[in-house]
């Protein structure tokens, strides 16, 4: 404690300019590492679809729809006559957990060989997913059983090493390696400011403004980019496009509300620990 609050404004102040520029950067860059640099991303967007009834029930929508556009003969009376039974089908298809967890399997596998760095070749299997769809569908009506001779057709998609534009692998290593010096400048800088600042009452109180400012600027920015959005989805021309764009962006977005509510809470309490102080001082201490 004796190398600490040595009051001298010289290299508190710049310490505390320091500590905001790296901390808000960091802030603003760890929400997007913590949404595209941690686990895969892709899952996420996957959880966050699957999990709204209303998407489902849009796709299944979406699905007749889009197959009444090209179809004729028995196909498009099928489609017509058991319209809602095939839209059901199509909801309960991704309500099963049985295929989120085989979509997400394929994420996996494309992820980890292009962002992981995983170098043995791979291969995405499709047949798994249609597998598990078709039984479904001949529930509806024994027609779609015709579907089964085409699943022998389909081989699995061998994934090709990335030959063009930037390398994912090595970008998220930097990206990773720029949030840990973020970190540790934002912490060196904390520790300059405890060094120099004028006593524990001020220690707690400027970077509690500091956090508090950051976390309302992150809660701003989530707020903002949520609006910009949700009006480019209602600009989107396919209805299940305008269903899914939100609903995916919120799962990208979303640290920087979290952290936001983070930083606003962990800013009170320590403005609230500095009045704290203040009140013991001016209690041990009254005015004559």
């Amino acid at each position: 404690m004796t190398q600490l609050f040595k009051a001298k404004r010289g290299g508190a102040i710049p310490s505390a300019i320091f500590f905001t520029i790296f901390f808000t950067v960091l802030s603003i860059v760890g929400s997007i590492y913590l949404a595209i640099g941690v686990g895969n991303p892709v899952n996420k967007v996957i959880d966050g679809l699957l999990s709204s009834t209303s998407f489902k029930n849009n796709a299944g929508n979406y699905f007749v729809s889009k197959a009444l556009e090209t179809a004729t003969g028995d196909e498009r009376k099928l489609l017509t006559e058991k319209a809602l039974q095939i839209s059901a089908t199509v909801t309960t298809i991704l309500s099963n957990s049985a295929f989120k967890m085989a979509v997400e399997s394929i994420s996996d596998t494309a992820y980890n060989y292009y962002v992981g760095g995983t170098k043995e070749r791979q291969s995405i299997d499709v047949k798994p997913i249609l597998q598990l769809a078709l039984p479904i569908f001949e529930s509806v009506d024994p027609q779609f059983s015709k579907l089964s001779k085409e699943l022998d057709k389909i081989k699995p998609i061998k994934l090709q090493p990335q030959t063009k534009g930037p390398d994912v692998a090595q970008i998220k290593s930097y990206f990773t390696l720029g949030v840990w010096l973020l970190l540790v400048l934002s912490l060196l800088s904390l520790l300059f400011y405890l060094r120099f600042a004028n006593s524990l009452r001020s220690a707690l109180r400027v970077p509690g403004f500091i956090v508090l400012s950051i976390g309302l600027l992150l809660i701003t920015l989530n707020i903002v980019a949520t609006s910009i959005v949700k009006h480019q989805a209602a600009t989107a021309t396919e209805s299940l496009a305008r269903e899914a764009i939100p609903i995916a962006a919120q799962t990208i977005i979303s640290p920087l509300m979290t952290n936001g509510v983070a930083g606003v809470l962990l800013g009170l309490f320590l403005l609230g620990l500095s009045l704290l102080k203040r009140m013991s001082a001016n209690s041990l201490n009254p005015p004559i």
